[in-house]
């Protein structure tokens, strides 16, 4: 979410008593901000570049990590790993939340200053949600000094002692990435991909690419990414959306950019992975 400094952060108002307010710290590697009031918005199933780090306020929310239901509500805390899939759907009555997406770069910054740290490949965390009521609300006091501290020397030391508690709880280490770990045909299926995103891809192109067969493709590309190849195109073209917005780029002139079909395609897909529309965040950027 390439969004403005906390002092000059917006709130969108959403239907139904909803709301999202976006910010960025751009001095720890454009760390993104959210925090938001959802009543009816059910996130499609997506991912992120980055890590998503977080914990519930009050409500519940249920979704799908790892291919299994749960439910998170106050005291939960979420450490979802870039490039895994996740949605969220709210229980009766919405919930209130409030996430931080710290880069790849800067939480293995923190991990190698912690003490004793040996850090050896790509952080993960094997635990997408926990209950740590004690860690929940560091997490949640970090966000809010975020949020309203002017303080850069505060923010700096919260950033670092909250996001170091979550990863010496539970932070580990593997050898590469999702994408990484993937047979060769479904990288290089991912690379084509993220390459002609702004084009029309079909199942004839990535079975010449891969040698497979159409079915045998969307399942061996869903066991390993998590997510079908349509899914993860959509995914592709969202983040380069977010991008081209968050440079002032009319949402219409985007969608095409994009490989969106027009505007409306985009709205479609941009509010089910981002919480609000093209237009808003485009304003929020």
């Amino acid at each position: 979410m390439d969004l403005q400094s906390q002092e000059h952060a917006t709130s969108v108002d959403l239907s139904r008593g909803e709301r999202a307010k976006f910010w960025r710290e751009a001095r720890h590697c454009d760390l993104e901000c959210l925090t938001a009031t959802f009543r009816t918005h059910r996130y499609a199933p997506h991912t992120h570049d980055t890590f998503v780090i977080g914990a519930i306020v009050s409500g519940q929310q249920q979704h799908k990590l790892k291919g299994s239901e749960s439910i998170g509500g106050a005291g939960s805390v979420f450490m979802i790993n870039p490039e895994e899939v996740h949605d969220g759907r709210p229980l009766e009555g919405g919930y209130s939340y409030r996430m931080l997406y710290p880069s790849v770069e800067l939480m293995h910054e923190i991990a190698r200053d912690l003490p004793g740290a040996a850090p050896s490949g790509s952080l993960f965390f094997q635990d997408l949600m926990v209950q740590d009521t004690a860690l929940a609300t560091h997490l949640l006091r970090l966000h809010a000094q975020l949020e309203q501290s002017l303080d850069p020397l505060e923010k700096d030391e919260a950033i670092y002692l909250a996001l170091g508690e979550v990863i010496g709880r539970y932070g580990s280490w593997r050898k590469e990435p999702i994408v990484g770990r993937a047979p060769k045909a479904v990288r290089d299926m991912c690379d084509y991909m993220q390459a002609y995103f702004n084009q029309d891809v079909d199942l004839d192109q990535l079975c010449a690419l891969s040698g497979m067969s159409k079915s045998y493709l969307v399942r061996v590309f869903a066991k390993h990414m998590g997510q079908t190849p349509h899914s993860f195109l959509t995914d592709v073209r969202v983040r380069q959306a977010r991008a081209q917005l968050a440079l002032g780029h009319e949402p219409a002139d985007v969608a095409i950019d994009c490989g969106f079909y027009d505007q409306s395609h985009l709205n479609r897909h941009f509010k089910k992975r981002i919480g609000v529309a093209p237009g808003a965040y485009r304003n929020i950027a």
